[in-house]
């Protein structure tokens, strides 16, 4: 059984670019589009007070359906710190596969990566949405959000996945491969080095 905690709203085209020069925080997006975005926050805010949902137990789990390619894939929502419309990131003078530049969040600097490219699926169009990880100070860029679901064991199937954990999630009408979150950031620190570039956060 899916339970769908906050799927997008039929009104909302969430899968529409933001205007050009929207802040992250809100500004220049419609009212409707900063509640639903504020609903969302408020999820990943109570999810962090609860035990990480690693999808190998009876634990419910709570992810976020995305698009890459055109193609359904999942993120575990305990993976990740915060959901953003993109904006234009600040270009950054490093050929790290998948960099796209880097951004501001809270506070930070944060370096964008291409999760399109970092699953070896190519090089993206202009992402979307960005997701801010929870292990490092990094965000990923991606094509489009379906929607947010908790999800049961039986609804989390095994299967073999370059791009994902071993573990395909049904949710939104769709399987969707769940993408291994910490395997990214690992290759991401691998390659790049500590102290080399935006990615010295991790």
């Amino acid at each position: 059984m899916t339970v769908s905690l906050q799927a997008p709203s039929p009104e909302l085209d969430l899968n529409r670019p933001p205007a050009s020069g929207a802040a992250p925080t809100g500004a220049g997006l419609g009212s409707d589009v900063r509640q639903q975005l504020q609903t969302w926050r408020d999820a990943f805010d109570q999810s962090f007070a609860q035990p990480r949902q690693t999808g190998e137990d009876d634990t419910p789990m709570d992810v976020l359906g995305i698009r890459i390619a055109n193609a359904p894939f999942a993120l575990n929502l305990a993976d990740l710190a915060g959901l953003l419309p993109a904006m234009t990131p600040t270009p950054y003078p490093a050929d790290a596969p998948g960099l796209l530049g880097v951004i501001g969040h809270q506070g930070q600097v944060l370096p964008l990566y291409d999760l399109q490219s970092l699953i070896g699926l190519g090089a993206a169009p202009p992402a979307r949405w960005w997701v801010v990880t929870r292990a490092a100070a990094l965000a990923l860029a991606f094509e489009g959000f379906d929607g947010q679901w908790r999800l049961t064991r039986q609804d989390r199937l095994q299967q073999t996945d370059a791009a994902g954990t071993g573990l395909a999630v049904r949710c939104g009408g769709h399987l969707r491969p769940l993408i291994d979150v910490a395997a990214l950031i690992a290759g991401i620190a691998d390659r790049t080095g500590a102290g080399n570039g935006p990615a010295h956060h991790l």
